[in-house]
């Protein structure tokens, strides 16, 4: 081998392309895999993170006391009314609420009045004053459209029994209430999905890049010539012969006709013949030209063979790429 390390040696970007571009259906086929099974994977997870949950809500309007001082709008705002409703003034009126209506009760919501404040304290629902502190909204949440349905009931009756005793509130309406109906999460799925392909793209490209700068396969004359100290007598196309009339490489021809003027018993090796011929049946020829088949991965074989043929005091005459792509080539040397 050349005194150049093969590891040292530079890239040759446009053989890298032409490579790369070569595998662009097994590139899209990894990044369209990636895309799948980062969907597939998002889609599982949201269904184990994310429960089935059943949400409803009801909006009261109010009507409060003239307080000049400011101490009722203060006291009634989003927080407050968040702490009345998980607090025991107005739960009591929700558990008689339920005592009324226990007949009706889903399978699942305890009657006993403690264990039912309890149950409700447990982020069941949730009240907020969003703009007009005169109107109050109610979000109910569990795992059971008929559960979320009768506890949004039973606060809408307790709610309002609580402000019927309360002086600072004139009046307390029940202006809208809506129907249980299933939680729509964020839908990440495409952005999952992108991101998934985009990921298998970056990694299939960063594979074949480091397969190809691990390959020490000879594509090219200008490979040969920096790999070995032998001279390259052209290259074979698949199916042509040294003998042919007429090569793809017309020059492959004239390079073999010079260095085989002086050499008229010559022998062909290819590096992939295995057992090699005798040293004594290799030394009896006026030299050996070395053929190693294109894009083979074949270094290492290489290597082997030329040790043998120098072991056995056999001459490199040249080297011929056999079997090579044209469609490769064509591109590279940019031939019709």
């Amino acid at each position: 081998m050349n005194n150049q390390n093969f590891m040292n040696e530079s890239m040759d970007l446009k053989k890298l392309f032409i490579c790369l571009r070569q595998k662009l259906m097994l590139v899209i086929i990894i990044t369209l895999i990636g895309a799948l099974l980062s969907g597939a994977i998002y889609l599982f997870v949201r269904e184990i993170k994310m429960p089935t949950q059943y949400q409803s809500f009801s909006k009261f309007y109010l009507q409060f006391i003239y307080d000049p001082s400011g101490e009722v709008e203060q006291f009634y705002n989003g927080y407050t009314w968040n702490d009345l409703l998980h607090g025991d003034p107005i739960l009591n009126h929700v558990v008689w609420a339920a005592e009324e209506l226990k007949d009706t009760m889903p399978a699942g919501l305890l009657f006993d009045g403690e264990a039912l404040k309890e149950q409700l304290r447990d982020n069941v629902f949730k009240g907020e004053v969003l703009s007009d502190r005169r109107l109050l909204t109610v979000t109910f949440t569990t795992d059971n459209p008929e559960k979320t349905a009768i506890i949004q009931k039973i606060m809408e009756i307790g709610l309002i029994n609580y402000a019927a005793g309360q002086h600072e509130i004139i009046s307390m309406e029940l202006i809208r209430s809506s129907k249980p109906a299933l939680m729509v999460w964020d839908n990440n799925l495409c952005r999952a999905i992108i991101g998934g392909a985009v990921l298998f793209l970056l990694l299939a490209l960063f594979a074949l890049w480091f397969y190809y700068l691990l390959d020490n396969s000879l594509y090219t004359i200008s490979d040969a010539e920096q790999r070995y100290p032998y001279p390259v007598a052209g290259i074979l196309l698949k199916g042509e012969k040294a003998t042919s009339e007429t090569l793809y490489f017309a020059e492959t021809k004239e390079n073999l006709a010079y260095f085989l003027k002086d050499k008229p018993n010559p022998a062909y090796l290819s590096v992939n013949e295995l057992p090699y011929p005798k040293g004594e049946e290799l030394r009896g020829t006026d030299g050996v030209i070395l053929s190693v088949p294109f894009g083979k991965r074949n270094g290492k074989e290489t290597d082997r063979c030329v040790s043998f043929l120098k072991n056995q005091n056999v001459e490199i005459i040249a080297l011929l790429i056999i079997e090579a792509d044209k469609k490769f080539l064509a591109k590279y040397y940019e031939m019709n």
